[in-house]
């Protein structure tokens, strides 16, 4: 059964994502960027972790707001490692975002962890050999799961249900709470999570025509995913040049 619906991007920010109607998406998959990690510094009105994580908290309640009673939202979310106020310390990004939406109303699930496969399988950082100022790589990015509500609920027998399933193996290595996978980048200038990620969770928590929604939508590797898999696609992106690069293509309407 192949499904051609909506496929938008718009041009704005996802603090208020006014175009969409309350209760009406039933996945939202996206990595937003991480906070206390350099790169991102001037993304937030703000420098310190809590006010980091406050710009963040006002698009997980946009997030509340548009899913569905059942509807799942999977964050991709790394936690922050560097020097701030002189001292080297770990930022824990997972779990501020954890406790953050289980205030809104989400239920919280068991994350994901995402080991990216390293060509540095022996990194570390600090003194060496010699204890104590060494400190642990790290490897993994988390995706968190959460949902709105209680189970989703289907008529009996519901064709677009039926025709989303996937297999047993499929199942056996997508419902690991390891996931082995590269990153990946889109030419030299972004670093965005691989293909398969979004695939993976499309599959695993929508059917087909559902409404999927990426609110940082970057490179647009979550549309792409929801297209090929016939669901319907909004997305939200403020760096005009990311749209005109990766999204501004005949398959999706960017509106400005």
């Amino acid at each position: 059964m192949e499904i051609r619906g909506v496929f938008k991007v718009y041009n704005k920010s996802c603090h208020q994502m006014t175009e969409i109607i309350d209760n009406s998406v039933q996945l939202i998959v996206t990595s937003p960027p991480y906070p206390m990690i350099k790169k991102w510094n001037d993304t937030f009105n703000g420098t310190t972790f809590e006010e980091q994580h406050r710009e963040l908290f006002v698009v997980w309640e946009e997030c509340y707001r548009i899913l569905s009673d059942g509807g799942i939202m999977c964050v991709n979310i790394g936690d922050a490692t560097r020097r701030h106020n002189d001292v080297y310390q770990a930022f824990p990004n997972a779990a501020k975002i954890m406790i953050n939406c289980m205030d809104i109303g989400f239920y919280n699930f068991v994350p994901i962890l995402w080991k990216k496969i390293s060509n540095r399988p022996n990194a570390f950082l600090g003194s060496g050999m010699l204890p104590t100022n060494s400190y642990v790589s790290q490897d993994h990015e988390y995706i968190l799961i959460f949902r709105k509500g209680g189970p989703r609920k289907f008529k009996p027998k519901d064709p677009n249900r039926y025709d989303s399933a996937f297999s047993k193996e499929q199942r056996n290595v997508w419902f690991n709470q390891v996931w082995n996978i590269g990153s990946s980048k889109n030419g030299k200038e972004f670093s965005a999570f691989p293909q398969e990620l979004p695939d993976r969770l499309i599959q695993m928590f929508s059917v087909k025509s559902d409404i999927v929604v990426d609110p940082f939508a970057g490179t647009n590797i979550t549309g792409n995913s929801a297209y090929e898999l016939n669901r319907n696609y909004i997305g939200y992106e403020i760096n005009n040049f990311i749209v005109d690069k990766f999204v501004d293509t005949n398959n999706f309407e960017v509106m400005r």
